[in-house]
């Protein structure tokens, strides 16, 4: 596990995060961003929906648990491989339909939301190990869920390559 940053860069960690994924899509258009393909019949707007639902289900609510001086407890939605797929496959259904509008909005919304949890916690209260998240610290913890968005940023650079290949 990497070294515990500050209170100060954590925030910086995670608006960086958000700002850098709101600039790999900046400048799609609605319709690309909701063209099936990305990765399967995933469009941009499913990864964003995805990358939602896992935000809110786990870090909202281990941000949530801490202010409130209880125990998070896991869904079990990521107990093993076939599981998390089943629980992917059953989000992507339950979004694709939506509006784009609505799926943003939740996203930006989320962010804002994690932020703000972070701001109120405490130095000493994201540094604190919890036995319910296997003795890490919430600062620990948030250097994990990074790779959850480079892997969904790289389906997507992947196919804004193949997009921009199509034209030439």
């Amino acid at each position: 596990m990497t070294e515990q940053k500050s209170k100060a860069e954590l925030l910086e960690m995670r608006h960086a995060l958000y700002a850098h994924f709101d600039a790999l899509i900046a400048g799609l258009s609605e319709q690309q961003i909701q063209m099936p393909g990305v990765n399967d019949d995933w469009s941009v707007k499913d990864h964003i929906a995805h990358l939602t639902f896992w935000e809110r289900l786990n870090l909202l609510e281990i941000l949530k648990a801490i202010e409130q001086g209880t125990n998070w407890t896991d869904s079990g939605l990521e107990s093993t491989e076939e599981v998390r797929d089943q629980t992917n496959q059953q989000v992507y259904l339950q979004n694709k339909d939506r509006s784009l509008a609505d799926v943003l909005s939740e996203f930006q919304a989320t962010h804002q939301q994690v932020m703000e949890y972070l701001e109120k916690l405490s130095e000493e209260e994201l540094k604190t190990p919890y036995e319910w998240l296997e003795g890490y610290t919430i600062m620990t913890w948030l250097n994990e869920p990074n790779g959850h968005y480079e892997e969904h940023e790289q389906y997507i650079r992947d196919w804004r390559a193949r997009q921009s290949s199509a034209k030439e």
